[in-house]
């Protein structure tokens, strides 16, 4: 039995139309894409600054170039260091709310299932998992692409050196790399655009 396809199926377009659909689908991709990054550049430009600290493990990948996979401090926090929401499950959303530290680095203070109200410096990740000693949380931003030159300066650090992940936060706990320090100088800032 053979299944036929209804009239409209198998009608043509005129060619004006089927120019107009392809310039309407190109237009419509080209601002998707602008968005994203004038969203960005936005977050970069007035998004409140953070420094969190992390030591560096220094990788290269064939396809990806050269990165700098970032073991942030806030990954691993001591379980009595911290308010902890008892809504918190594995693999859920957490909210991280952060204070400022006495040696320039941000610290996590609380943990929330939920967007937490007020002004505070709010970062937001997932939950890993938790021990009796520690808790267990994840970023997005974990890796750092650098330029080949930039790379190959952070290679060069010496493990003693402090590196610090300058972060942009914005009001809902999203975050973009902004840049790096090292010993409380910044090392490298990202372009906006």
């Amino acid at each position: 039995m053979t299944r036929r396809l209804p009239a409209w199926f198998s009608t043509r377009l005129p060619a004006g139309w089927l120019i107009a659909a392809i310039a309407v689908v190109a237009l419509l991709q080209t601002a998707a894409i602008g968005k994203m990054v004038t969203d960005r550049a936005a977050l970069l430009r007035d998004g409140q600054e953070v420094v969190l600290e992390t030591g560096a493990i220094d990788p290269r990948d064939l396809f990806r170039g050269h990165y700098t996979i970032l073991n942030l401090a806030i990954t691993r926090i001591p379980a009595g260091s911290v308010t902890r929401d008892p809504a918190l499950e594995p693999g859920a959303a957490v909210y991280v709310t952060l204070a400022e530290g006495d040696e320039g680095y941000w610290r996590a203070t609380a943990l929330t299932a939920d967007l937490p109200a007020g002004q505070s410096a709010v970062i937001r990740g997932v939950f890993d998992y938790d021990t009796a000693s520690q808790i267990f949380l994840s970023f997005p931003f974990d890796r750092y692409f650098a330029p080949q030159d930039r790379a190959l300066e952070l290679e060069a650090l010496d493990r003693a050196d402090r590196l610090g992940l300058i972060l942009a936060l914005d009001g809902a706990g999203n975050g973009a790399i902004k840049g790096l320090m090292v010993d409380g100088q910044r090392l490298y800032e990202e372009a906006l655009y």
